[in-house]
């Protein structure tokens, strides 16, 4: 593993956390100081070379002496138990409860409103980012592994607002990186086989929320990862923080105690963590409802060439209706005589409930390519919202062409 960063970095909690701490009475607890020592620079030493503190033990005109070797300008910022501190996080995240061995908090797994999230999407499986109800908790110190452990696709750790973040792999049988297939918003992130939104690499959105003071002045975590050590971003607004040549292989190193902390990749492919370097522990609880179609069957989206333009969520008579717009890219579509023509056309999708919802199926017959036929169903859509107001594709209204189970 690499050497000790010096320059200030996150450091430990504290070795005897309050119980239940739940304030923001240590926020921000950033203090600027050099490491305590009782030693003054000139005293006399007995061993050259030996090393306390921020002195070290030279021969200076032929006498043996301390010698400070670490200037009082570049001292360590010291975070006071970060991840128990409610100013660390985003509003999303709410119940921030700390024991003295776990730290547990619950979120709805959306970042914050306006954050573009699915716009950018070249390659849709048609999932909408949707309420969750996260429970996480987290060790209060990472416990030490003989091993690393390289993730396989799925979380890996959640951000500082509640969203959860993924490898890079994707959930096919091959390891695909989820960017390269453009299955990625313009933050990092898209929605899951569970309408769960979740970020694949750096959540490039929220950093930029979070701001230099943050990220790299505070030195403040960006998530946590499921072997409870922190995620930082350390150089993303200021390059003199930058330490990337000194990660490992993991992407993590040892802040000035000795603890490991991750640091995110700066630039593309913006990766997270490479392998875990302490032990991994089950972080997550989740409840939800998975949608389902007029028949009662579940809905899992198919894959649909289809550019992402604009994704928002209404909230109509208490039901949240989830829309989608976009540009079909030479997609087979089937027609309701069932020939198939190729489409480019500005369409939407979208999801309120089993009676009121658009999108593209699959089907279980044998049609070329990856065919797909619109669906399109409003028998019972809640006030205020009008699907009539969005650039709805012409329904497909044949025999039935059954649903193929998304893959």
């Amino acid at each position: 593993m690499v050497a000790l960063f010096t320059v200030g970095v996150l450091a430990a909690a504290p070795s005897a956390p309050a119980q239940g701490y739940e304030s923001d009475n240590e926020s921000a607890s950033v203090e600027t100081r050099a490491q305590p020592t009782k030693i003054k620079a000139g005293a006399k030493c007995a061993k050259k070379g030996k090393t306390k503190g921020v002195f070290t033990c030279k021969r200076v005109k032929g006498k043996l002496v301390w010698v400070r070797t670490v200037k009082k300008t570049v001292q360590q910022a010291v975070v006071l138990d970060a991840l128990c501190s409610t100013s660390t996080y985003t509003s999303q995240v709410s119940g921030l409860k700390c024991s003295s061995t776990t730290i547990t908090f619950n979120s709805s797994g959306l970042p914050s409103a306006g954050t573009p999230m699915m716009v950018g999407i070249t390659a849709t499986n048609q999932q909408y980012p949707r309420t969750h109800n996260y429970s996480l908790s987290f060790p209060r110190v990472a416990q030490s592994s003989t091993t690393t452990v390289t993730p396989d696709a799925g979380a890996i750790g959640v951000a500082i607002d509640g969203v959860p973040l993924f490898s890079p792999w994707t959930q096919a049988a091959l390891r695909e990186h989820a960017l390269d297939m453009g299955e990625l918003d313009s933050c990092g992130g898209h929605a899951g086989r569970g309408d769960d939104y979740h970020y694949h690499i750096a959540p490039k959105c929220l950093i930029e929320e979070l701001g230099k003071t943050h990220v790299d002045v505070k030195k403040l975590p960006i998530g946590i990862a499921n072997d409870a050590n922190p995620i930082l971003a350390l150089g993303w607004f200021d390059k003199a923080n930058d330490v990337e040549s000194r990660l490992d292989s993991c992407r993590a190193m040892k802040d000035t105690s000795g603890k490991y902390f991750y640091n995110v990749q700066q630039q593309s492919k913006w990766d997270i963590l490479n392998c875990f370097v302490s032990k991994v522990q089950k972080t997550s609880r989740d409840s939800w409802t998975q949608r389902t179609d007029s028949t009662g069957a579940e809905i899992v989206g198919a894959k649909v060439a289809m550019t992402i333009t604009a994704s928002s969520t209404v909230k109509a008579s208490g039901t949240e209706c989830s829309v989608m717009q976009g540009t079909l890219r030479d997609q087979s579509v089937i027609n309701t005589d069932q020939s198939v023509t190729k489409s480019s056309a500005n369409t939407a999708i979208f999801y309120c409930e089993p009676l009121c919802y658009a999108e593209f199926f699959e089907p279980t017959g044998n049609f070329p390519g990856r065919s797909v036929y619109y669906e399109r169903v409003t028998s019972r859509c809640p006030a205020g919202f009008n699907p009539n107001s969005l650039p709805l594709f012409t329904p497909y209204l044949g025999p039935n062409l059954g649903k193929r189970a998304a893959k």
